[in-house]
């Protein structure tokens, strides 16, 4: 298994993203499962960050059952998908919305990771009753100006991993960024943490998925003007923020700004980064348990 580098932010320089975009596109919504329940009572949606694909959410992909739907959202230019047209937030969680609203008697769960989650942001106030909709955002970007001082920031750790290994080789300088995306801020201080990044390089060795052809720019474009709906804050639905404490590329303040708008609970992970699912081992069975809930069960424990 490849390992992807999930730092939407980071691919500011192509700016050309927010160039217009065609709208006849066939929403890449796949289902987990070959076979799938025709009046599910549950349905899952997963969106995946930039470089990821809905792997990253294993085992919610077996969630899929006889009543239960899991359907699996495919970025651009990854697992068969075209690179062009790129990545637009607000269509996708429209695309996210509509199928959601084919199944009116459906419990909606609205899982995110990354710019994901600024998806299932989008998708929840346009889904009709809203409490029937639960949201877990997962390392959630931060609405404008917040992916674009991502950026500023990942730039500088970049440049500064480049010059730590003295490479410029593409595939180096990733693997590299990846401890810290993986460790979390700081990291160089903590002799714990230090130790895990030495054994994190032979793991990593030419597995991290680089951004290249492309995919970047498609996948990130939109994050960097992205903001909230004016309906986005009034929807009905159960939200739940799960972020490092030491994420690099979306620092914690930013996610306790977002969750304070919404009114949503924000669940700190306290050694955590930006890559949760790879160092939290507990995530999935705490957010499972965050959807089986329910009225204001908290998700945090």
């Amino acid at each position: 298994m490849r390992l992807a580098c999930t730092a939407p932010a980071l691919f500011a320089m192509v700016l050309s993203a927010c160039a217009a975009r065609p709208v006849d596109v066939t929403p890449p919504l796949y289902t987990a499962a070959a076979q799938t329940p025709t009046q599910p009572r549950t349905i899952t949606f997963l969106l995946p960050g930039a470089l990821t694909t809905a792997e990253i959410f294993r085992p919610a992909q077996d969630w899929a059952g006889p009543e239960h739907l899991v359907v699996e959202y495919r970025l651009p230019g990854m697992q068969g998908q075209p690179v062009s047209p790129g990545l637009d937030v607000q269509r996708s969680a429209g695309w996210v919305a509509d199928y959601a609203n084919r199944y009116p008697d459906a419990r909606i769960n609205l899982l995110g990771y990354s710019t994901g989650s600024a998806i299932a942001l989008e998708a929840a106030w346009r889904i009709s009753d809203g409490k029937r909709v639960t949201v877990a955002a997962v390392s959630s970007p931060t609405p404008f100006p917040g992916a674009i001082l991502a950026a500023l920031r990942g730039g500088v750790t970049v440049a500064a991993g480049a010059i730590r290994i003295g490479s410029l080789e593409k595939q180096a300088i990733w693997e590299e960024y990846y401890k810290t995306l993986y460790l979390g801020t700081g990291w160089r201080k903590m002799p714990e943490k230090r130790a895990m990044a030495n054994r994190l390089e032979d793991i990593l060795l030419g597995r991290v998925v680089a951004p290249g052809e492309g995919k970047g720019r498609a996948q990130s474009g939109s994050l960097l003007f992205w903001t909230l709906s004016p309906q986005a804050t009034g929807t009905q639905a159960r939200i739940a923020f799960f972020h490092g404490a030491r994420d690099p590329v979306f620092p914690p303040s930013g996610a306790e700004r977002l969750a304070r708008r919404f009114d949503a609970a924000l669940c700190l992970l306290p050694e955590d980064g930006h890559l949760v699912f790879q160092s939290n081992s507990d995530i999935l069975m705490r957010i499972g348990s965050y959807f089986a809930a329910e009225g204001d069960s908290g998700p945090c424990g």
